[in-house]
């Protein structure tokens, strides 16, 4: 593999790895390398040899054809190792049920590669909304490498483990685009990536649209309990309206007013959990409440409302931002409502949905709050707030 410049690793080649990730580095310059399990689709996209970005504002759009990459082969697992040797700036865009196998093949990596004579630094981007994702792999690698202390040192003084936050909107491309290009991304044309200045080691990178983040590790917790959380609960709600994008709610007075209620409370809370000054609340409040409206984005709210198991449970962008209300005497009367809303959200094309709202049917709210909440009974106030808001958005229904 001939040694570029500027090179990108980006494991999970969907629309955040190629598409947002990929997008923003490739714009300023850099290769890219694209590994992902989906080995038919990304054969398709060796062959095809380009893929298209488009970026949505509020007030135009943006085509970017991306040349510059190269699909590793994904049926050869050592493909993948010998580019983790090699390529010095790694993102994982990835479900967390991936992580296991990607901290195996790093860790393998990390050996050759804390064995060369001038061995540089090596940067992995967790470009993920896995909560607690850095802790996982620091610890997963110091098992790994438990009986090799050259790797070991090399993990302590050379590799940086960082946290991404990302701030831009990723999803599939309407018809007319796919039909241009079946691996065509749309994203949104202004947001902001941040990588942990705290944990990134050498050099940092100059991408347009990537920025340093401090407090990376709180500040995850702080965007899917608060923003992710938002985005999700507007899904909720606009689905039992009757609406299809996210878009269609933006003039819903009664929308706005839940979403923005449960906002302040996680908010609220996680501030309180994780010491943020006033002027960094300031700045994220102003960041989430008052972004314009690009009503040229669809984003369709099946995409934002997938896998509802996961988006209800204990630890995630509900029940997590509650209990820390619960915790700081904060009352969540509207993230409860957003939960209920969770409960009664309901589409065929939806395995999980069906699933749950089949579960509320056979066996009553309180026991599937507390199967997919992960609630306990001595958290019975909570529940109680859950269950009424359930009952009270039955009856307006």
């Amino acid at each position: 593999m001939k040694k570029q410049k500027k090179e990108l690793l980006v494991i999970g080649a969907g629309n955040i790895g190629r598409g947002v990730i990929g997008g923003l580095f490739y714009e300023s310059g850099y290769r890219l390398y694209l590994y992902d399990i989906m080995a038919d689709r990304m054969e398709q996209l060796r062959k095809q040899g380009t893929y298209l970005i488009e970026r949505v504002g509020a007030e135009g759009k943006k085509r970017i054809i991306v040349k510059d990459f190269e699909v590793l082969d994904c049926s050869d697992e050592s493909d993948l190792i010998r580019h983790m040797e090699q390529v010095d700036l790694v993102a994982c865009c990835v479900y967390e049920g991936a992580f296991e196998s990607i901290a195996k093949k790093l860790a393998e990596a990390i050996k050759t590669r804390s064995r060369k004579i001038d061995a540089g630094y090596f940067n992995i981007l967790l470009c993920v909304n896995a909560l607690g994702a850095p802790d996982f792999f620091e610890k997963r690698l110091s098992e790994l490498l438990a009986e090799d202390e050259k790797a070991l040192a090399y993990v302590k003084e050379k590799t940086g483990i960082c946290q991404v936050m990302v701030g831009m909107a990723a999803m599939p491309s309407s018809r007319e685009l796919m039909e241009m290009d079946p691996f065509a991304v749309t994203t949104k044309l202004d947001g902001h990536i941040g990588i942990d200045s705290e944990a990134f080691k050498g050099e940092f990178p100059q991408v347009e649209q990537v920025g340093k983040a401090v407090k990376a590790k709180a500040q995850i917790f702080r965007k899917v309990y608060t923003g992710n959380m938002k985005h999700c609960m507007t899904a909720f709600l606009g689905s039992a309206r009757g609406c299809t994008y996210i878009s269609d709610t933006y003039d819903d007075p009664w929308i706005e007013d839940c979403t923005a209620g449960a906002f302040y409370e996680a908010e609220d809370a996680v501030s309180r959990e994780y010491g943020f000054t006033q002027e960094e609340r300031k700045e994220w409040i102003d960041f989430i409440m008052n972004a314009p409206k690009n009503r040229n984005l669809k984003d369709e709210i099946q995409r934002v409302t997938h896998g509802p198991k996961e988006k209800l449970g204990r630890k995630n962008r509900f029940t997590g931002p509650a209990l820390l209300c619960m915790k700081h005497q904060i009352l969540p009367y509207y993230l409860a409502r957003g939960i209920a809303f969770g409960f009664l959200y309901r589409d065929e094309r939806e395995p999980e949905s069906i699933e749950i709202t089949d579960y509320v049917k056979e066996h009553g709210i309180r026991e599937a709050i507390m199967k997919y909440c992960g609630l306990f009974p001595e958290e019975w106030e909570l529940l109680q707030l859950i269950e009424a808001q359930y009952k009270e958005a039955v009856k307006q229904r």
